[in-house]
Order: structure tokens, then C-alpha cells, then sequence
């Protein structure tokens, strides 16, 4: 997943240089013109106030300060309310425990926190943690790795004794059922299906594909209420999704389906939406510039009318 999450960002290098060296009272104006008519999603995943030693994707962690940080550059640039949405992939606890002490703060934000309904409930964690925790045991890489891609059964994923109680750990745990619920009651935060198994939906046969679809939504409603948001796992169009898993997703239901694909979108906009995948190495300047950078790529690209 970082892999994937990096290589998107080597070609914004620049920008995300420039954003990072300039100081708020310039940085503020670039975006303000940037993002002006435009709405956009990032996609986060923990909320970790502190580092852990040996972390597996450490781009997938950033610290509370800092994402506070990033939301009030953003929104001192564009003041109102409804073009901006944050979303916590996954569903753990730390990013539960942010949003409940955070939606408030930013009641002009639209929050959504992702969650696989079987793994929270069953308490079964996810593959790359279990990586993790092996490495940091002192366990060969070349025996973790294949972890990640080994097959997936739909009846025995959240059922492995490896993966259950990993959603416990201090390391990894994930938000409880009750934490999760708790969130919908938040004006400005709604939950979201994200699977049971978190197998890129490309990488599986499409009858397990469709089961996974359908049986992790009805998870999600008899434990959340109605689904109105899916996040595709990984999300890279054609990489990790294709229009088939689209189609069998539109056939479930009318809810907002979200990729990772990393630029802004326009109101009204049909399709899967995008999201940009934020690196939570990189400083809260950082990461603006870059979104300043693909706004401004983004418009460019539609004058022309590229594909």
C-alpha cells in the first residue's frame, strides 16, 4: 500500500518542496486560487500521536497536531463550508478517537471513517499489521512479506487465530463497535463500508469480489444503519478496481463509491469520487502545495479537455 502510495507522489516532488518552504501568508492566496471552485477528499488512516519503533507504513500515520495543522491551513484559504471532506480508511481506534474529539472543532469539514464491519467485529486486524508484528519480533522479511498476498477465503479471512486479536493490540487495535456507532451520532461524520476481506477487489475472482460486496454491506447496515459511502480497498482505478466492480456495486444500491485517485472534483460530479491519498510523512505545507499543484493540474487538464 505505501508502495503504491509513494510512487503517486515522486512526480509532485516539486510542489510538494515548494509548499513545504513557503511561508502561510503566500501559501494561503496559491490555494485560495487553486481550490476555488473545486471540492476535494483526502484519505488518511491513523491518527497516531506517536511513532511507532519499526513501522511497517509509516506514510500512513500522522500525528493529530499535524492533521489539524493541514485542515486549518486549508480552510483559512477557503473559509467555506462543503468543499472539503476527510476520510480515516480502516477503522482504527486512534482515528476514531480523533474525529470524536476533532468534528466539532472543524464543523465546516465533512468527515467519513471507513470501516471492514466484519473485522470490527469479530476483532480480526489486518495483513500488514501481522507483518508488522512479525518483523518487529525479529522475523525474516523474506517470511512476512508474502503475508500480504497470500489467497483470501471469504468464510475464513476474519476467522484466521493470526489476525484475530491484532484489533486489540496496542500497536494495531481497531475502534469497537460501540466507538464506531457513537460516531454517527456526530452531525458532520458518517461511517462507511470498506469490505470485510480489504483484498483489492482486481486481485479476487469476481464471484468473491460480488460476495464481499454484498455480504460486508449487509454487515454494515445491520451493525452501522444504511450505507450512503463505500471506499474501494487500495482504490487505484484500474490497478485495484475495475468497471465491473463498479457495476456490481451500483447494482447493490444508491451510495457514494470513492477511489484514490488523487485529484480534486467538481460538485455534481457522477462516477467514483476521488480522494487524495495523503502521506503523513510529509508536513501539513507539504502536502497543501501538493494539492494546490494537482487543483491547478486538474483545471488545466479540463480547459483542454484531456482525458
Amino acid at each position: 500500500m505505501l508502495r503504491t502510495l509513494r510512487s503517486r507522489l515522486q512526480p509532485d516532488a516539486l510542489a510538494l518542496a515548494a509548499g513545504g518552504a513557503l511561508p502561510h501568508r503566500a501559501l494561503r492566496p496559491v490555494l485560495k486560487a487553486a481550490l476555488a471552485g473545486l471540492s476535494c477528499a483526502l484519505c488518511l488512516h491513523r491518527a497516531s500521536p506517536t511513532a511507532r519503533p519499526g513501522e511497517f507504513q509509516p506514510g500512513l500515520d500522522m500525528r493529530p497536531e499535524a492533521i489539524d495543522a493541514l485542515l486549518e491551513l486549508l480552510l483559512s484559504a477557503r473559509p467555506g463550508a462543503g468543499w472539503l471532506t476527510v476520510t480515516f480508511d480502516d477503522g482504527y481506534q486512534d482515528a476514531a478517537r480523533y474525529l470524536a474529539t476533532r468534528a466539532a472543532r472543524f464543523p465546516r469539514v465533512r468527515f467519513l471513517f471507513f470501516v471492514c464491519p466484519e473485522k470490527l467485529e469479530r476483532r480480526a486486524g489486518f495483513r500488514w499489521d501481522l507483518v508488522e508484528e512479525g518483523l518487529r519480533a525479529g522475523r525474516p522479511r523474506e517470511a512476512m512479506l508474502p503475508l500480504l498476498d497470500a489467497p483470501a477465503a471469504l468464510e475464513g479471512e476474519n476467522a484466521r487465530p493470526d489476525l484475530q486479536g491484532l484489533a486489540e493490540h496496542p500497536a494495531f487495535a481497531l475502534a469497537t463497535l460501540e466507538e464506531a456507532q457513537a460516531l454517527t451520532r456526530l452531525p458532520n461524520v458518517s461511517l462507511g463500508n470498506h469490505t470485510n476481506l480489504h483484498i483489492p477487489s482486481a486481485r479476487l475472482p469476481p464471484e468473491v469480489a460480488e460476495a464481499d460486496f454484498r455480504r460486508s454491506k449487509a454487515d454494515f447496515e445491520r451493525l452501522f444503519g444504511p450505507l450512503r459511502h463505500f471506499a474501494f480497498p487500495y482504490g487505484t482505478p484500474r490497478a485495484h478496481f475495475r468497471a465491473e466492480h463498479v457495476a456490481m456495486l451500483r447494482a447493490l444500491g444508491d451510495f457514494e463509491l470513492w477511489s484514490t485517485e488523487s485529484r480534486p472534483y467538481r460538485a455534481g460530479e457522477g462516477g467514483v469520487l476521488p480522494r487524495f491519498p495523503v502521506d503523513g510523512s510529509r508536513s501539513p505545507e507539504a502536502l497543501a502545495g501538493w494539492l494546490a499543484a494537482r487543483a491547478v493540474d486538474f483545471k488545466v487538464r479540463g480547459r483542454r479537455k484531456q482525458p
